[in-house]
């Protein structure tokens, strides 16, 4: 095991990084974490409002079963990243080292912004449908006499935020020990929902037409196909954030190969169970116009309408409780994506965020930082409920152009032989039938990207707004623009330069390999200037 740990070491020191974490993780604590993050039933629950209120039955079925071909897809192209290098920045780190060298820099800056900014809405999002549901349960304890206020709903979303705070501050031993056991409770849960509903409502279960044929516009769209499409933010959220086990990958022992076979496996078996999720859910609607009915979401209703309130009220804890699990984990993959992009230079902070704290061995103050982020995400909710239910589209959208930039450059550098840079594969590697999988996620993240910017329902007005392209693209221009003008500014004024050769020492023999102190940032001395930063 030591031999394995120093060549994983090895291999990070060959990418310009000296590791800090320590390696706690299995291949299978890995597996469940990476798992553990896509939640399957429990994620499914926090975004069914969206296809059943939006097209009914039948477009939760169908865009499930067509947003997760795409899915896998962009699970298998991320797996080819995480493995050939696997850091805690995850796949915009990949960026650095598969962009010509021309645009390396900007776009790397651009893509570590993007991941950032999907990183903190990813536990936000959580959270939040982790607080609605905890509400809904105690509606249907006491037959829907209680509905929580928006007050109420906010403080306890605040008060998740930081109880998940407090686990993850922990020593990554027991992240480690918690993660261990969390795929069984997540799997049993999601096969309990399979099975349950349609047994328990037999007799008065959904019609098969109404499940597979029967598109419900309620859009205000007109249009049954484009109402189908906009039910993908199901499938789109439940199965994101696919690079999560690259972030914790410098705590992963043997990362390039348990890191990628972790990312595609969970997203497989997520995709295959949370389709028939999807099909036992609707065929459990008795009443479709009645839904999300008094608890709020359409899921715990149903559990509710077949299970009964004692059946449906133990069900549903149990899915409480993977969505806390799921909040955990997102919440652990948004504060190693801080610590990464912190220390490779992309934060004005001077590396505040990446400071690993001695009696934890973990980065705390990243874990303040979000906590303080997802209270101020949470405020939305004051706002409007479309101003914050944007925030579990930014998370698809980011995460999932976040993905897109370093794929879209790897099929590049295949299609152009003499580029400057060459894609070094890991472990897991699909060959060249890879570029057909790797072409199909660009094209896939292109076209649903654009389906989870648009509006969801028509008319178009202040509340019902989907600002979800501004944001997302409004950080892409805005981070170029502050690339451009701040940091070109301090490297010309303080002797520091912008790392357009930020991968140059993965191509160099050891004896010529100059010492990386991050990705986007390399420190040099001015002649007769003393460098003030080098350690």
């Amino acid at each position: 095991m030591d031999e394995i740990i120093e060549n994983d070491d090895k291999r990070l020191e060959t990418l310009g990084i000296h590791r800090e974490l320590q390696k706690e993780f299995t291949n299978f604590s890995t597996m469940s974490f990476a798992f553990g993050i896509m939640g399957c039933a429990a994620t499914i629950a926090s975004t069914f409002n969206n296809p059943i209120l939006l097209g009914g039955p039948t477009t939760a079925v169908w865009a499930w079963l067509l947003g997760s071909v795409g899915c896998l897809c962009i699970a298998a192209s991320v797996s080819e990243l995480v493995s050939a290098y696997p850091t805690s920045g995850g796949i915009y780190t990949s960026t650095a080292f598969v962009v010509p060298s021309r645009y390396r820099a900007s776009v790397t800056f651009i893509a570590a912004w993007v991941t950032f900014v999907g990183q903190l809405a990813t536990p936000s999002s959580v959270a939040f449908a982790l607080a609605q549901m905890i509400f809904a349960a105690v509606t249907i304890g006491t037959d829907g006499a209680f509905v929580a206020s928006k007050g109420q709903l906010l403080g306890l979303y605040v008060g998740i935020n930081v109880a998940l705070g407090l686990l993850n501050s922990l020593p990554t031993k027991v992240l480690h020990r918690v993660s261990k056991y969390y795929v069984w409770v997540n799997m049993l849960t999601t096969l309990v929902v399979i099975i349950a509903i349609p047994a328990a409502g037999r007799g008065n279960l959904a019609s098969s037409k109404s499940v597979w044929a029967s598109v419900d516009d309620r859009s205000g769209w007109s249009n049954n196909g484009f109402s189908l499409l906009l039910g993908l933010l199901c499938v789109q959220w439940v199965m994101t954030d696919y690079d999560a086990a690259a972030h914790i990958s410098e705590e992963v022992k043997n990362a390039a190969v348990a890191a990628p076979v972790a990312i595609f496996t969970a997203a497989a078996v997520t995709a295959v169970l949370g389709f028939f999720v999807n099909i036992s859910l609707c065929y459990g609607i008795r009443d479709l116009s009645a839904l999300p009915g008094p608890t709020g979401l359409v899921f715990s209703q149903i559990l509710w309408d077949n299970l009964g309130r004692s059946g449906g009220l133990v069900v549903w804890s149990f899915v409480i409780i993977v969505q806390t699990m799921v909040g955990a984990t997102c919440q652990l993959a948004a504060v190693r994506t801080i610590y990464a992009v912190s220390r490779d230079n992309a934060l004005p902070d001077r590396k505040i965020l990446s400071k690993i704290w001695r009696t934890t061995g973990t980065p705390v103050n990243a874990v303040i930082f979000l906590i303080i982020i997802q209270t101020l995400f949470g405020l939305l909710y004051l706002a409007s409920f479309v101003a914050v239910n944007a925030i579990f589209s930014i998370t698809a959208v980011a995460l999932d152009v976040s993905y897109m930039i370093p794929v879209a450059a790897k099929l590049w550098i295949y299609f152009n032989p003499e580029s400057d840079v060459k894609f070094e594969p890991g472990p897991f590697y699909m060959g060249r039938w890879g570029y057909l999988v790797n072409l199909y996620a660009v094209t896939w993240t292109l076209f649903e990207t654009g389906i989870l910017v648009m509006p969801q329902v028509l008319p178009v007005t202040a509340n019902t707004m989907n600002y979800t392209g501004p944001i997302v693209f409004g950080v892409c221009g805005l981070s170029w623009i502050w690339y451009k003008l701040y940091w070109v500014i301090r490297s010309f004024l303080l002797g520091h330069r912008l790392l357009n050769d930020c991968c140059l020492a993965s191509f160099l023999p050891s004896s010529r390999r100059p010492k990386i102190d991050g990705y986007l940032l390399r420190e040099r001395s001015k002649p007769g200037r003393k460098n003030r930063d080098r350690k």
